[in-house]
């Protein structure tokens, strides 16, 4: 039989932290050096470093005669950093408390790993926060942004964290070089430079399980890795049998100044409606699945499908709340922010005109993902104020990025992904992109997806201008008549009102409000009343008719909200 190669530990962390790994209920167990002896399950209790090991041998006192006359063992066990053994050490007391036997043995000086040392994996438990803060640069402006989320488990070279999807992790992740910044209860922070090197993304759950390696660690920083792995271990270890009271808590994860806030992420965002709720879900699908396109994968063709549904429903359900709800979300990247109302304003647009269900589908997942290959490309494109020629046909190239991630979405059909992803950006007089087609070559659908790509892409700000208000967005493309056609301008006016759903007006008397609610003339008669101009909120009004502001006078502007 091949002898298994184990690797030595003699660091006292490090040995510590196996001890603690050890001390978890049914890993450890003990086999005398004796010739022919089996392996015997115990109870490691406690350690004391470089002095003891309290063992509870209630279980195995047949085990005692042998061990009081100083018989050597081997203490064993299957921990996160693979199967270890001891030395072989000797029981130096051996006694009887309350009916139950307990040993000291000399602490031991060596444990050898059968895998690498770093592969040690502390994993926490539920009810074991610890706050992951990402910080990295904003691939669309370029400042500094963070992201916040959980971590699962820590070695001495790297950890797992997950993070929620709805929280834009597009914009941070996968760059690869990050700051991380681990926060745990007693308020203790730790700081390193580390490198993304995996992400999963767990659709059902929503969230992104991202593996980091820890760069350019110093020996401090590694022995402090350590002791956060030992401290985990021995609060995981603590925690595992209910009412175990023999081992006092980790200083750790005491609270203590009471700003839990960083201790993980926040899935009970706090949105304007229920409905903005539910399109955040979506918006978290895309984020993750623009996270998978820059690690070179496919867009899932499933998943795409299943949130396309999704939107439908929510416009089945009541399309005034989810029209609203496209101006509520503001936490993912601009591109999916975009894409999002772009889908539902072309879909419900559709709906006037009797289109089934099946094309509906199929036009909300095109433009739910048309412009997400914009995040594939270099960041420095997004943050420029202006673009010279070479940049700008760059720049075109997202359309065959996003093309190219299609293969496996067999239910799209090829004629709804070309009028709504590779036409959407053209224009009737061929100055538009990327193949320039000119008004034959442009199906009704690529025409009314253009203008409704327009209208909002106009709304949005940008390194190079601002935002545009909902009214002036569609006044700029009714005075195009040569790039949009103007019977889908005027039927997009009929259809959402000369003052749409989403829009940010002001009173005479300074009162901001969003227009949630129009009447059958297409006139404003409901309104949430806000207390910024900010993207609403949870701090917005209820909703009210129109009629009864009487306070707030009458509408004197439309403006552009700050977003």
């Amino acid at each position: 039989m091949t002898e298994i190669e184990f690797t030595p530990v003699n660091s006292v962390v490090e040995l510590a932290t196996y001890y603690e790994a050890l001390s978890q209920p049914g890993v450890a167990s003990i086999q005398l050096t004796t010739q022919g002896s089996d392996e015997h399950p115990v109870i490691l209790l406690e350690q004391e470093e470089e002095d003891y090991l309290l063992f509870d041998l209630t279980a195995v006192r047949d085990l005692a005669p042998p061990l009081r006359r100083g018989v050597t063992f081997l203490l064993k066990g299957y921990t996160p950093g693979g199967l270890v053994r001891s030395n072989p050490i000797k029981m130096r007391e051996l006694t009887t408390v309350e009916g139950r036997l307990f040993a000291y043995a000399d602490w031991p000086t060596e444990i050898n790993v059968q895998q690498r040392r770093a592969s040690f994996r502390a994993t926490l438990r539920m009810g074991m926060d610890v706050g992951v803060i990402l910080r990295s640069s904003d691939n669309e402006q370029g400042e500094e942004v963070e992201l916040q989320g959980d971590l699962k488990d820590l070695s001495a070279t790297g950890c797992l964290a997950e993070f929620f999807a709805q929280d834009g992790v597009s914009k941070v992740l996968p760059n690869l070089e990050t700051g991380i910044e681990l926060y745990f209860p007693n308020g203790t922070r730790f700081e390193v430079k580390s490198v993304v090197k995996h992400i999963r993304t767990d659709n059902d759950r929503q969230v992104l399980a991202v593996g980091f390696e820890f760069d350019n660690i110093s020996k401090v920083d590694e022995r402090q890795l350590w002791d956060f792995v030992r401290e985990i271990e021995r609060e995981a270890s603590r925690n595992a049998i209910e009412g175990d009271n023999n081992r006092q808590p980790s200083e750790l994860f005491q609270v203590k100044n009471g700003d839990e806030n960083k201790l993980g992420r926040r899935q009970g965002h706090a949105y304007a409606t229920p409905m903005a709720r539910r399109l955040a879900r979506i918006a978290g699908y895309l984020d993750s699945q623009m996270v998978s396109l820059r690690q070179g994968q496919p867009v899932n063709s499933g998943q795409l499908s299943q949130h396309a549904d999704r939107l439908l429903d929510m416009l089945d359900d009541s399309r005034e709340e989810t029209l609203f709800a496209v101006h509520c979300i503001h936490r993912e990247s601009r591109w999916i922010r975009h894409g999002l109302a772009v889908a539902v304003r072309l879909v419900d647009l559709l709906s006037s005109t009797k289109v089934p269900r099946d094309v509906r589908k199929a036009v909300a997942a095109c433009a739910m993902i048309h412009d997400i290959g914009k995040g594939l490309l270099p960041a420095e494109i997004w943050r420029a104020t202006t673009l010279s020629t070479e940049v700008y046909e760059q720049m075109q190239t997202h359309v065959a990025l996003i093309m190219d991630k299609l293969e496996n979405c067999k239910w799209l059909s090829p004629v709804i992904q070309n009028n709504v992803i590779e036409q959407i950006n053209e224009r009737l007089n061929g100055s538009g992109y990327p193949s320039e087609c000119r008004a034959d070559k442009l199906g009704q659908l690529a025409r009314a997806a253009a203008v409704v790509d327009a209208i909002d892409a106009m709304q949005r700000g940008r390194p190079d201008r601002k935002g545009l208000s909902t009214v002036s967005a569609w006044k700029f493309v009714e005075a195009r008549p040569e790039e949009y056609d103007q019977v889908w301008v005027y039927k997009y006016q009929q259809h959402f009102g000369g003052i749409p759903i989403g829009t940010l007006v002001k009173f005479e008397h300074g009162q901001f409000a969003w227009v949630v609610g129009l009447d059958k003339q297409r006139r404003i008669s409901h309104v949430r009343v806000a207390p910024h101009k900010s993207a609403p909120d949870d701090k917005l009004g209820d909703v009210v008719e129109l009629s009864s502001l009487q306070d707030v006078g009458r509408i004197v502007d439309v403006i552009a909200p700050d977003y």
